[in-house]
């Protein structure tokens, strides 16, 4: 213990071990909890022709059904990181589990497509909570000389979600009823609620709401400083540019694999499914990787460049060719949002402001995710059909890494002299 520290507890070797337990339980938790919000997202894309042919929408039209999930996130961003700055991670959680289920039901019980639209915003308040909640309690329970490992398993959320509707929403609509696959993301995510709300815990030694009540006047001053930060909020461009190309991409890829290569659904949302699978190893991958070379930035570039290689190209190919740019682009994608994650983390130097930090990073994040499947859908639609709406994946890549290139992010190859409660190890 560093000399000047208070006792911890009678027992200071039992302690930190005991705690660096607990943050894996707690991160275990914090995932089952977070698939809630990709699994919900996501059920859209592998069922949309079904979506599409009960509502009579076009493709264009069909795309709002992923946009307008992103609508609230846009809004809430900040307001959200706000909310976990000042209620906690108990209270955030259970608002936006609350948000997810009461969505999904409504949606369920949908008479028609402008309800079903409507549900889709109230979902996505609880992602846009879940969001910041998340990442901000990685960074509270790790520190830095670990946290990119915990950033990467934690990063698995969205393609687990995604890869579970991928596999269970063609099976659950496969007789035309999608509201099946909505009483299911509905049932999921109330479960996880309750299982997080019973073992999750607040980190110790952290800045939680309650800690910070005795010394509350720094929290303006630290608000302004975190919304002031030019890296970070350049960290948030790069993150939209890369949720805009990669959300139109997943949006439509097995609408194009169906209607364009006549692929059956159930065997395109497979083929859609095989990004997300490599993704999930690449991102426990990285966030090793950046730990181990002290940089966060490093892997985030080299993902953003082999993914602007990778979709631009998916829709120029066939067969084995295709399937094999569906996998890189997996693998690239899972280097990007760990090493963002906790980049944006690092560029406000303060874990306790981790929530702040997660909202700038969700107006990014939400704003890409709102913008990409209506460009996609609108260029696909177009005169140039989906050569275009591929190739319009090249330029939106290549903003992202001018903004990823310009953002200065802190190396962190000194952290690993630093120690948290909640992980001791180096």
């Amino acid at each position: 213990m560093r000399s000047g520290a208070p006792p911890l507890s009678p027992s200071p070797k039992a302690r930190p071990a005991r705690s660096a337990r607990l943050a894996w339980l707690v991160l275990a938790v914090l995932l089952l909890f977070s698939i809630a919000a990709p699994l919900n997202q996501f059920k859209v894309p592998p069922i949309l022709p079904i979506i599409m042919q009960s509502f009579n929408l076009s493709v264009g039209q069909a795309g709002l059904l992923m946009s307008l999930y992103a609508v609230t996130g846009v809004i809430l961003a900040l307001p959200a990181g706000l909310i976990f700055q000042r209620a906690g991670f108990r209270l955030t959680s259970l608002l936006a589990g609350g948000s997810i289920v009461v969505g999904a039901v409504w949606g369920a019980l949908s008479p028609n497509i402008t309800s079903v639209l409507a549900s889709r915003v109230v979902e996505g308040v609880g992602t846009s909570l879940i969001a910041v909640l998340a990442p901000a309690t990685v960074a509270m329970w790790f520190a830095a000389s670990r946290r990119g490992v915990a950033m990467g398993v934690w990063a698995n959320w969205v393609p687990l979600g995604s890869v579970a509707m991928l596999f269970v929403g063609p099976q659950l609509a496969q007789s035309g009823n999608w509201r099946a696959v909505w009483w299911f993301s509905a049932l999921y995510t109330l479960a996880v609620t309750g299982i997080f709300l019973i073992f999750a815990k607040p980190a110790p030694a952290t800045a939680a709401p309650a800690a910070q009540s005795a010394n509350p006047a720094p929290a303006v001053e630290s608000t302004g400083r975190v919304l002031r930060n030019i890296n970070l909020w350049l960290l948030s461009l790069t993150f939209a540019c890369f949720n805009m190309a990669y959300i139109g991409f997943a949006t439509y890829i097995p609408t194009y694999l169906a209607m364009e290569q006549n692929i059956p659904l159930a065997r395109a949302a497979e083929w859609a499914s095989l990004g997300a699978f490599t993704s999930m190893i690449s991102a426990p991958l990285a966030g090793i990787f950046s730990d181990r070379i002290g940089s966060r930035k490093i892997p985030y570039l080299l993902g953003l460049v082999l993914s602007g290689v990778a979709l631009p190209l998916a829709g120029f190919v066939t067969g084995n060719a295709l399937i094999a740019l569906i996998g890189l682009q997996g693998l690239a994608a899972g280097l990007v949002p760990p090493n963002m994650y906790s980049a944006a983390v690092e560029v406000v130097g303060d874990e306790r402001l981790g929530g702040l930090a997660m909202g700038v990073m969700m107006v990014g994040q939400n704003a890409g995710m709102l913008l990409g499947p209506i460009v996609f859908g609108a260029l696909a639609e177009s005169a140039g059909g989906w050569p275009v709406a591929f190739g319009s994946l090249a330029p939106i890549f290549l903003v992202a890494l001018a903004a990823g290139l310009t953002a200065k992010v802190k190396d962190i190859r000194s952290a690993g002299s630093r120690q948290s409660l909640a992980n001791p190890a180096k």
